[in-house]
């Protein structure tokens, strides 16, 4: 009924009956990606991720220096004969990519050459985000100007306002949709070149149990709580998918399993199944043991529905001890090569020459 005939209406005059809303009937494929859309590789990595559960787990390592390249990768090669079957990549740098050409530190994103020779070879490729953000608009105009002293991502380091970047016509939100544009961009890149990624945005989120002080976080993204933090992921899915046509993204969320909570609490800050496609934890102890506590939530917070991954380790768990416990982690990834003492030079080796664990070489055909 239009607006002119309904300001004509009295109100005894009969009403136009409600349409019901139409169920949404699709069925969806639990072993499919979430994205249904996604590229053929990108399901293809999927679908091994998932059925490999229990058999072996992928090993792993992050890239260190400008976070876009394989030293590590092939330092591992140096010391074991083999290279990790996931190399790990961090757009930590995005606000510098590309830095000018008369400095002597460079980074550029646009250079995929790294991921690529990752993936030729056999291997998977995985990224994440420190995002670093202004603490002003005054730092955000510094920033365009070469400088960013003012930008960071820890808490304590900045003031930046998750609500406020949810909220359109700010100048955060108007920086974050900026963000998101550039980091597209360089994702297009590894579309382009048939590349699936293991995108692990927004790390670490729920990093305020009270662990940072009452309702602090780790990173700027977990300090405005649960609700503010889902919407942030919604809205990387719905630009990345939605507007920039990004099909070669396998969601990972972190779980941050630090501190010993409720499952509730886990689920809190849970953006749903049919958002993510894998859990991760991060797992930082002083111990190489099997994690019983992290792998039980990780494995809860889906219901059981997703694969498990350990996104980030010190000390690696031990494959072995994991799977003998029915720990069915994906793949492991460890931070660096210098931090932590129980990756010994012979802990490397040992598990690099496991048959119970992946490296590059053993990685079946994705392509």
């Amino acid at each position: 009924m239009s607006a002119a005939l309904l300001l004509g209406c009295s109100k005894t005059d009969p009403q136009e009956p409600a349409v019901p809303e139409k169920e949404d009937t699709t069925v969806r494929d639990e072993n499919a990606l979430t994205n249904p859309n996604a590229t053929a590789a990108a399901q293809k990595v999927y679908s091994f991720i998932r059925e490999n559960a229990g058999n072996t787990i992928l090993s792993g390592v992050q890239s260190g220096g400008t976070a876009n390249n394989n030293e590590r990768v092939d330092e591992i090669f140096r010391l074991t004969g083999k290279h990790p079957a996931v190399a790990g990549y961090d757009y930590i740098f995005l606000q510098y990519s590309p830095t000018p050409s008369n400095w002597s530190w460079k980074v550029d994103y646009g250079d995929i050459s790294a991921a690529k020779e990752q993936w030729k070879e056999g291997g998977l490729v995985s990224f994440m985000w420190h995002w670093n953000v202004p603490s002003s608009k005054e730092a955000w105009e510094n920033g365009k100007k070469g400088n960013f002293d003012g930008y960071n991502f820890y808490c304590d380091k900045t003031t930046f306002d998750i609500n406020r970047a949810l909220l359109p016509g700010s100048w955060e939100n108007e920086f974050i949709l900026q963000d998101i544009e550039k980091v597209a961009s360089y994702l297009k890149l590894l579309q382009k070149d048939g590349i699936p990624v293991l995108w692990r945005p927004l790390h670490e989120a729920a990093g305020n149990y009270n662990r940072y002080g009452t309702n602090g976080a780790w990173f700027w993204w977990g300090r405005g709580g649960s609700d503010s933090c889902k919407k942030l992921w919604k809205l990387l899915r719905d630009k990345l998918e939605g507007e920039y046509g990004l099909n070669n993204l396998i969601w990972v969320w972190t779980l941050d399993a630090t501190e010993e909570v409720s499952a509730a609490t886990y689920a809190k800050w849970y953006p749903g199944n049919e958002l993510v496609d894998i859990v991760g934890v991060d797992i930082y102890a002083d111990d190489t043991a099997a994690k019983a506590r992290q792998y039980q939530a990780a494995v809860a917070l889906s219901g059981g529905k997703k694969p498990v991954t350990i996104s980030e380790c010190g000390n690696i768990p031990n494959p072995e001890k994991c799977l003998d416990a029915e720990q069915n982690w994906s793949w492991f990834l460890t931070w660096d090569l210098e931090s932590y003492p129980l990756n010994t030079e012979n802990y490397w080796k040992t598990i690099m020459a496991s048959p119970r664990v992946l490296t590059r070489e053993s990685m079946p055909s994705l392509k």
